[in-house]
């Protein structure tokens, strides 16, 4: 199904994705550039403290720098959903750029780490409110079995931003003149611009759209991001009044679509599995490499070359992330998010292992464990990451999807914010052991995942509600066969079939025998 789903991809759909991805670079630069912007010596120079003539950010200073702008973040999360719902997603995202912009001008007007931090604290709102609009436009625009791709590859991007980010700090590493941390500051711009020139070329979200009941504008949206063909054949019409169909079925449901009910019913269950794969997300070894990285290999007496092993560990956090978006829509989400997982906690278990040697360690063994934190950013990325943000994209179903990625990217932040406030304090006295940590919290994820992490592979957004109803495990949705209006929208999504011809095609696979459909009779789909 991926491969031909891709016949119902347009140029322009693309466009759109890539248009709203660079919230993604923006969110990748101001990330990838802090780990390594706090080992600059002129960035020191200006905010740290000085000691015997060289300078450095105390503990607490260096923890407050990098966990006070979640609050900021906190905001920009929580504010996503009510913002996209009144205003729709291309406003969110003149929005976006507008905070973030403010925000670079008062870090790069700073003359006081106090006042870096509030700058951070307003960049930082912009890039909660991109972590939620981005995956959901994305998501809400492309056809169910391309999802993995194109509304995952969020965090591809962000991975391209990280390195970009970590590039520019490398390229200022001896500098010690203000420009050394002005300039990787000031790139942070050139995504913020960009957007406001190129979001006015895309539509709003035809989803969203249909909610405010706009069917018609819906509609000509679908026109233009579907090909000629769904239009002549009638399935962009098709498609328009599947999504009425589904928002009017989901308001006939009582009990939801207030904050309040993703605690109740099977909207809990959801809630819980986006939350605890964005924990993973944070907890699994990635935000350490990610803030600490260029900090840690100082620490091992590697500091001549900290700046290149923190820009190679970029590299390869980006390639694995690229890898495991393209293999997601073959794969599945399950089988990336459980192998990726065992393979993090080896690597984390195997540095750790080396660093108890303490003295004894050989040069051999030295670069194994290197190799091990240049690598986990990929495994990390290919586990929780890539699904943290695709899974809280489409698990809530028509009424609650946005309402549960706000909360599962707050739930982020916060994980992240216990990272970032105490490695500081745990690094300097456990080195790489640490990763006996991390390393655990990464096995937990690997049976965690076996256990309850669902397949949502080449599901539409609307299929979901129908999966979660049924009450299944998390081994059982693969196989599943839903009957609702979601499948309507898969197929539509998908296949480009109108309501006539599925039907013709569901009454010739029942005539079919099951001899001549593969010597295999149907699944049952009874759940135990």
């Amino acid at each position: 199904m991926g491969l031909q789903a891709w016949k119902h991809v347009t140029p322009y759909l693309v466009f759109c994705c890539v248009v709203f991805l660079q919230g993604a670079l923006l969110f990748g630069i101001d990330t990838g550039s802090f780990g390594s912007l706090q080992a600059l010596p002129s960035f020191l120079r200006r905010f740290g403290v000085e000691s015997k003539g060289t300078y450095t950010l105390p503990a607490t200073r260096k923890s407050l720098l990098n966990s006070l702008p979640w609050i900021g973040k906190i905001a920009g999360c929580l504010s996503a959903e009510p913002f996209i719902e009144r205003a729709g997603y291309k406003k969110t995202m003149y929005a976006v750029a507008a905070i973030q912009i403010v925000g670079l001008i008062i870090e790069m007007t700073a003359h006081h780490w106090a006042q870096f931090t509030v700058g951070r604290i307003v960049a930082y709102a912009a890039v909660g409110m991109v972590e939620n609009a981005v995956p959901a436009y994305n998501a809400e625009i492309v056809p169910a079995a391309t999802r993995g791709l194109l509304a995952g590859g969020i965090m591809t991007v962000t991975a391209a931003g990280n390195l970009w980010g970590a590039g520019m700090s490398r390229a200022y590493a001896n500098e010690t003149a203000a420009k050394g941390w002005l300039i990787p500051v000031a790139v942070q711009f050139i995504p913020a611009v960009t957007l406001l020139f190129t979001v006015p070329f895309t539509p709003d979200s035809p989803r969203w759209l249909v909610l405010r009941g706009r069917k018609a504008d819906a509609k000509a949206v679908l026109d233009r991001i579907r090909p000629q063909a769904d239009i002549d054949s009638g399935a962009t019409a098709a498609e328009a009044d599947a999504l009425e169909q589904a928002v009017e079925e989901a308001h006939t449901v009582r009990d939801t679509g207030r904050w309040v009910d993703i605690f109740r019913g099977n909207y809990l269950r959801r809630t819980w599995i986006c939350a605890t794969v964005f924990v993973f997300e944070q907890m699994n070894g990635n935000q350490f490499v990610l803030s600490y990285g260029a900090t840690f290999y100082v620490q091992q007496g590697l500091g001549a070359m900290a700046f290149t092993y923190n820009i190679v560990g970029q590299v390869v956090g980006l390639v694995g992330c690229a890898v495991g978006v393209l293999l997601t829509d073959f794969t599945g989400r399950r089988p990336l998010l459980i192998g990726a997982a065992l393979l993090t906690a080896f690597f984390l278990y195997l540095a750790s292992g080396l660093g108890t040697l303490g003295t004894e360690i050989t040069q051999a063994q030295t670069n194994t464990m290197l190799a091990c934190f240049m690598i986990i950013p990929a495994t990390c990325r290919i586990s929780a990451t890539n699904n943290a943000f695709l899974t809280g994209s489409e698990i809530g179903g028509v009424q609650m999807r946005k309402k549960i990625m706000a909360f599962g990217t707050t739930i982020d932040v916060l994980a992240a914010f216990l990272v970032t406030f105490v490695t500081p304090y745990l690094l300097p006295g456990m080195g790489v052991k640490i990763g006996w940590i991390f390393g655990s919290v990464a096995l937990f994820s690997f049976i965690w995942g076996i256990i309850f992490f669902p397949e949502l592979k080449g599901r539409s957004l609307e299929e979901v509600d129908e999966l979660f109803a049924a009450n299944l495990q998390a081994w059982q949705f693969k196989n599943y066969e839903t009957h609702g209006t979601g499948r309507l929208l898969a197929a539509l999504e998908n296949e480009g079939m109108v309501p006539g011809k599925m039907e013709a095609a569901e009454q010739a696979e029942a005539a079919t025998p099951s001899w001549k459909a593969g010597g295999k009779e149907e699944p049952s789909h009874e759940v135990v």
